[in-house]
């Protein structure tokens, strides 16, 4: 087995013993019922799927300990047992253990009903780790708040126990509730839970903790979620505190220590250990570079944590198995925790343990599962993430006979799903090879934070596999429809880019994206993405001065790309605001970014000129500028064309459009692959 210390069992107690060190760590999910119940809810699907697919245990993230308006899983009420007592029967089985979450934001929450949020101690705007609109001031609370506050946290754990979970994890991470006691970034009180020390710092989590234990099952579980370092803040939870932390918690009766982390600032990546890189990091991340890229920051702080424990410490982020099995190894930590990964594949544990390498369906890091105006989550590359019941891959009542046109990432996951499920699937692209522009979207995004390249290693390895046959290098017109005389067909070819009509935008001087994938066509194929994108950093044909035309996600991800390659850079957008499509963790990195690097962005804009000196713009104020420049790309959104489909109409009954054939709002990867996953299921 080439991942052994991965399938160990271990034991968090003597009545609690994981197959295996690999478990779901806690994330909200945003699928149960509108009520906060469970009850044949579509969160009990996601979790019995990942129980099927081989992990030795899924913890419950965002339980809520009191009411608390839409998407969390309710603990505060009797009449929630029954759901949860579906939940824990379907996941345990399957051989998996469940434990819950107890879910409050605190300082981390945003205000609502027009009331502050609750914290440690009441901070201002001035005195808040990071400004509006990351961060928000809060109310703290008095003794007697606190008392209650502990009854209610204990009565979920009690809750939980009743339901059948087997243990409970206690968040006292991420800036949240019982954090802001233990971290003095927070914690300014002076009284018996007060920042003076270690042992007031961890009290109010040491009596939950010991009332909990008095009142539970012996053989139901404790553990705590901590932070293991706390980043960009002054008086920032620092690794030797967390040790401290670690001990205190063990003493008080925590059988487990769940590492984590948290950063402040100006551009915060808070909890995730993900995002920081991107554009770039902060100034105060940059000694953490070197532990990021080798094992984590979560893993560097779990392995000195591990060296104070007595218990099992677990560690995540950007996991995937071989870094898993060197970090056990290693005795870095003793269970490795999934998130997005399992978001991801929820069967990669069995294909891990199987070694169906090739066919994990891998994380790219997009942050679409952590963008807070999407819910429930998705997933890029899992478009089945909470969509099973509408998504049936079963068999096809009746074979057919499928066109799928276009082979980028849309037609290739529909050819894949419409295989699968039995029909004959022919697949055609104009280029000579698959993948459309995903290696492009590499070579501009990169891979070291983001990487898109392990879908079209999936999608290409898993159509070899299947009977697909490919006509590459073949344009489709209605005549090759009509002598084919297919059941049904898909569009998923692209659409083309916007390219406004302006004096100059002809231009030798003027790029648009249609002409860059033209002029890196033969460099990717000879170099490859990767290697691509580090000779972008030595030679790249733009120059010095760069005006952008377009400030949604073509535009501003292009700008990136350019200032990062020392170009001076300017956007100009039509619209009020600009990142239109980049996620939200992404997006709020990018503006403090923006003004830091000097990229100009002009919002509420037109270019009216192009010329080879620069271009000429109509501000939103009626007056006119020019701007110098020497370069002019054209980054602007997609634009449908029904042209070909409805030359289809009278030709085939089925016709689906997929896809950036369907223009900017399903220009996407997320778009593509659910579009091609729809499509595939609806043949």
């Amino acid at each position: 087995m080439k991942h052994p210390k991965l399938f160990t069992p271990i034991a968090i107690t003597s009545q609690c013993i994981l197959k295996n060190r690999l478990i779901k760590t806690g994330q909200s999910t945003w699928l149960w019922n509108e009520d906060g119940t469970a009850d044949g809810s579509r969160g009990i699907d996601l979790y019995e799927n990942i129980a099927k697919g081989g992990a030795a245990a899924v913890i419950i993230g965002g339980c809520a300990m009191e009411a608390t308006p839409g998407i969390y899983l309710g603990l505060y009420d009797d009449k929630f047992i029954p759901g949860l007592q579906e939940l824990t029967g379907r996941v345990q089985a399957h051989g998996c253990k469940i434990f819950a979450q107890f879910h409050h934001s605190g300082p981390a929450a945003w205000p609502r009903l027009g009331q502050l949020p609750i914290s440690s101690s009441s901070l201002t705007v001035d005195e808040i780790p990071m400004p509006p609109p990351n961060g928000n001031p809060c109310r703290g609370l008095t003794v007697s708040e606190i008392h209650e506050m502990q009854e209610k946290i204990v009565e979920s754990i009690v809750r939980a126990d009743k339901s059948g979970f087997d243990g409970m994890e206690v968040h006292v991470a991420h800036g949240y509730f019982l954090n802001s006691f233990v971290s003095r970034v927070w914690n300014r009180r002076d009284d018996e839970y007060g920042c003076q020390n270690v042992e007031n710092r961890t009290r109010i989590v040491k009596e939950i903790l010991q009332e909990a234990r008095r009142r539970c099952r012996p053989d139901f579980v404790l553990g705590i979620r901590m932070n293991g370092r706390e980043y960009g803040a002054k008086n920032g939870i620092t690794i030797e505190e967390a040790m401290e932390n670690a001990k205190a918690f063990q003493d008080a009766g925590a059988q487990f220590l769940n590492v984590a982390g948290y950063g402040y600032g100006t551009m915060p990546f808070r909890y995730c250990p993900d995002y920081f890189p991107y554009p770039e990091p902060e100034d105060f991340m940059k000694p953490y570079m070197d532990v990021y890229r080798h094992k984590g920051l979560w893993t560097d702080s779990a392995s000195h944590i591990k060296k104070v424990a007595r218990v099992p410490v677990i560690t995540a982020g950007r996991m995937d198995e071989d870094l898993a099995e060197r970090i056990l190894n290693d005795g870095d930590a003793d269970i490795i925790g999934l998130g997005r990964t399992l978001w991801a594949d929820p069967e990669f544990p069995n294909k891990v343990y199987e070694e169906r390498f090739e066919d994990i369906v891998r994380c790219t890091r997009c942050a679409s599962c952590e963008d807070p105006v999407t819910q429930p989550r998705i997933c890029r590359v899992n478009p089945s993430l909470g969509r099973d019941r509408e998504l049936d891959m079963s068999p096809a009542t009746r074979k057919k006979k499928v066109m799928v046109i276009g082979g980028g990432p849309a037609g290739l996951e529909a050819a894949r799903v419409a295989a699968l499920r039995g029909h004959e699937v022919t697949l055609y692209d104009k280029e000579a090879q698959l993948g459309g522009r995903i290696k492009l979207a590499s070579m501009i995004k990169g891979c070291a934070v983001e990487n898109v390249l392990p879908i079209y290693d999936y999608l290409t390895t898993q159509i070899a596999k299947l009977p697909v046959r490919l006509r590459l290098g073949t344009t489709v017109t209605a005549e090759t429809v009509r002598q084919e005389k297919p059941d049904a067909v898909v569009i998923a070819t692209s659409s083309p880019y916007a390219v406004p009509e302006i004096p100059g935008i002809h231009g030798s001087n003027v790029s648009t994206i249609k002409g860059l994938a033209g002029k890196v066509r033969l460099p990717m194929r000879l170099f490859g993405p990767q290697l691509l994108e580090k000779l972008t950093h030595i030679f790249l044909p733009v120059g010095r001065r760069v005006v952008v035309l377009g400030g949604q996600i073509e535009g501003v991800q292009g700008a990136v790309f350019l200032k990062k390659r020392g170009r001076d850079v300017t956007i100009v957008e039509e619209s009020a605001s600009i990142g239109a499509g980049i996620p939200e963790r992404y997006f709020q990195r990018i503006g403090p970014w923006f003004a830091k690097k000097g990229v100009n962005v002009l919002t509420e804009a037109r270019v009216e000129e192009i010329s080879k000196k620069g271009v000429k713009v109509r501000l939103k104020d009626g007056t006119q500028k020019f701007i110098p420049c020497d370069s002019v790309m054209v980054l602007m959104p997609q634009v449908p064309d029904t042209t070909f489909a409805d030359s289809l109409k009278e030709l085939v009954s089925e016709v689906h459009v997929i896809g950036s054939a369907l223009g900017a709002e399903n220009g996407l990867l997320k778009h593509a692959l659910l579009d091609g996953r729809r499509a595939g299921c609806r043949l």
